[in-house]
């Protein structure tokens, strides 16, 4: 079991490589950006609290955006944090980006969603 799960993680360490070498993007650029936005992540993740109480308040009315756009801020704001928090401890290893938009200031009226593919 152990054995199998070491297998698939030196798997995927060589097809993150991979897809690095083919994009044609230096492995220290990608390493940099990912560092970064994993920083800014960190840092700038509570804006999705006053960012999803506006977009919601837009959406429908201030009532729900004071109580829902509050509810779902929060939850961005663990979501992008945590992953920032897993940015810079795996900044090392090139990777997707995983929040979309990649920074909470980017498209600032867009709801921030969580994949590989925006």
């Amino acid at each position: 079991m152990i054995r199998s799960i070491g297998t698939m993680a030196l798997l995927a360490l060589l097809l993150g490589f991979t897809s690095s070498a083919l994009a044609g993007e230096s492995y220290g650029s990608e390493v940099g950006e990912k560092l970064g936005r994993g920083l800014a992540n960190v840092a700038t993740g509570w804006v999705e609290i006053p960012k999803n109480i506006i977009n919601t308040s837009k959406d429908s009315n201030v009532g729900i955006g004071v109580s829902w756009g509050l509810l779902k801020g929060i939850g961005q704001t663990l979501g992008r944090t945590l992953v920032g928090v897993g940015e810079l401890a795996t900044f090392f290893v090139p990777t997707a980006k995983i929040v979309h938009p990649t920074y909470v200031f980017e498209d600032f009226y867009r709801d921030t969603t969580y994949g590989t593919s925006p």
